[in-house]
């Protein structure tokens, strides 16, 4: 049995078209690789994704990192690093 909430996010992603392979990953976060470090030490580092657009995500979690490897990111966080198998 479906719950209320449930039913109601399905309803949504239902109305906005949006398939469910594509809700489920912008919920799960995005590959990425690291381009770039902060310089000054800190835990920023500049990532693009499979789009090539570049953003500044927090590292804190899972440093230390070095440019080329791939983190998994939500919300401009870097929740996990991921194995060398993801090719991006």
């Amino acid at each position: 049995m479906v719950g209320a909430y449930e039913s109601d996010r399905v309803a949504a992603r239902r109305r906005r078209h949006v398939p469910a392979a594509a809700a489920r990953v912008a919920h799960a976060g995005a590959p990425m690789r690291v381009l770039a470090l902060d310089r000054a030490g800190g835990t920023l580092a500049r990532c693009a994704g499979v789009d090539g657009v570049p953003s500044t995500v927090e590292t804190a979690l899972v440093c230390p990192l070095e440019p080329g490897a791939i983190v998994l990111v939500h919300a401009g966080v870097a929740l996990a690093r991921l194995d060398a198998e993801w090719a991006i």
